[in-house]
């Protein structure tokens, strides 16, 4: 093996020199033999069957003393070059990319009712509409008042009663018998933000007075839209004047505004805090008699008046889910010394019924364009149950708890 390398070693570097000393044509005479020794030399190094080049075995390059270029032999590692991608295709990550399942797309936004507490799939920005509905003998039974929101109901003259029918989440055909203004009505609707005020006719005094007052005023023969008013074939006069809640809101809903929430309302399956389960109450006006007995089946407070079962025209029990009797001062109207005005500024007791039971709590109203506050002994606010809510306002001692 060594004298391999010597010969090897030799011809690359000896004889290779031989040939560099010679002149040209020496060199030209002598370089076939010097690369037929040096080939001579590797083919007998090939030969050997022990010796192998590695694939990393570096090569050492040819001299640089020389420009003459070297062939490097068979057995030399080829000089390495970018790999080529094969033929088979490469295995691909797939990315899934699916479409949102339905459990996880955002809801539709849920926004709530401000006097109902009820969820609604749009936000109700229009005005609440507070529409003076009849309560004679004759005007009964009415129209419209199991779709208003809040129902109040106030002393008149004649003891008898009246109703302030508040309607903004729902929508009524028929609304009515439509009745006259009344200056106790100003503090039913300071505190609504501008709305939409519907009645038929008033005394000078109240026609004048209600000019002062932040709400638009849609009254029978007025020149907003002579067309939101029409006469039933049901009752006779006066007490067959309707309206309906398109043609109110079509004429002033532009002019008024939304608003504010009236109520705190509990949630589905929360308690009433600090109620006694009761079945009902009973409250006298003088010539008007109205109670309220709890009907589970109804989930409402079941109205009688005057001993009879109140209902509406189309035959359906006025049974709300809440009702608070609001006891208050009565003082006599500016308007006319027969009729009684409330006042409805300051404080006093309130009973809450809700859901089967009683909170006998209080009412706080500090200024007529603040929101009425409901609180129990303890002073907290009073939840409601979601839904309607009618408001008796009796004088002290009037109304009687039914156990």
């Amino acid at each position: 093996m060594e004298h391999i390398r010597e010969l090897f070693d030799e011809s690359r570097h000896g004889a290779g020199g031989t040939c560099r000393r010679s002149g040209d044509s020496a060199g030209r005479t002598r370089r076939p033999l010097c690369w037929a020794t040096w080939l001579g030399a590797l083919a007998m190094l090939a030969a050997c069957s022990q010796i192998s080049v590695p694939e990393t075995t570096e090569v050492e390059p040819a001299p640089t003393a020389t420009p003459t270029p070297i062939v490097s032999p068979s057995t030399t590692a080829p000089t390495p070059v970018e790999t080529v991608p094969t033929t088979t295709p490469a295995p691909v990550t797939s990315v899934a990319v699916s479409e949102p399942s339905a459990s996880t797309t955002a809801a539709a936004p849920q926004f709530t009712a401000p006097f109902t507490g009820l969820p609604s799939t749009t936000e109700i920005l229009r005005p609440a509409a507070v529409v003076k509905i009849d309560n004679n003998p004759k005007a009964v039974p009415q129209w419209g008042l199991n779709q208003a929101d809040i129902v109040y109901e106030e002393l008149v003259e004649a003891r008898l009663t009246r109703f302030a029918a508040v309607f903004h989440s729902t929508e009524a055909s028929v609304i009515g018998p439509v009745r006259s203004a009344r200056t106790g009505d100003f503090a039913l609707l300071s505190n609504l933000n501008r709305p939409i005020f519907v009645y038929s006719g008033a005394n000078d005094y109240t026609a004048r007075a209600l000019r002062s007052v932040d709400a638009v005023t849609i009254v029978d023969g007025g020149s907003l839209d002579p067309g939101i008013f029409r006469r039933s074939r049901d009752k006779t006069a006066p007490h067959n004047l309707v309206t309906d809640t398109a043609g109110i809101f079509a004429a002033g809903a532009e002019h008024g505004r939304a608003p504010p929430a009236h109520f705190a309302f509990r949630s589905e399956g929360e308690a009433l805090p600090g109620g006694t389960a009761v079945s009902g109450v009973e409250v006298s006006f003088g010539q008007v008699t109205a109670s309220y007995r709890w009907d589970a089946a109804a989930a409402g407070w079941a109205r009688t008046q005057n001993g009879n079962d109140h209902t509406d025209f189309d035959g359906v029990r006025i049974a709300p889910e809440n009702v608070i009797v609001q006891f208050v001062r009565y003082r006599q109207s500016p308007a006319d010394a027969a009729t009684p005005e409330p006042v409805l500024t300051g404080s006093g007791e309130a009973w809450i019924f809700s859901d089967g039971m009683l909170v006998q709590g209080t009412w706080e109203r500090l200024s007529e364009l603040d929101v009425t506050v409901l609180r129990s002994g303890n002073g907290l606010v009073v939840p409601l149950t979601p839904g309607r809510t009618w408001i008796a306002l009796a004088r002290v001692g009037t109304a009687e708890i039914v156990p």
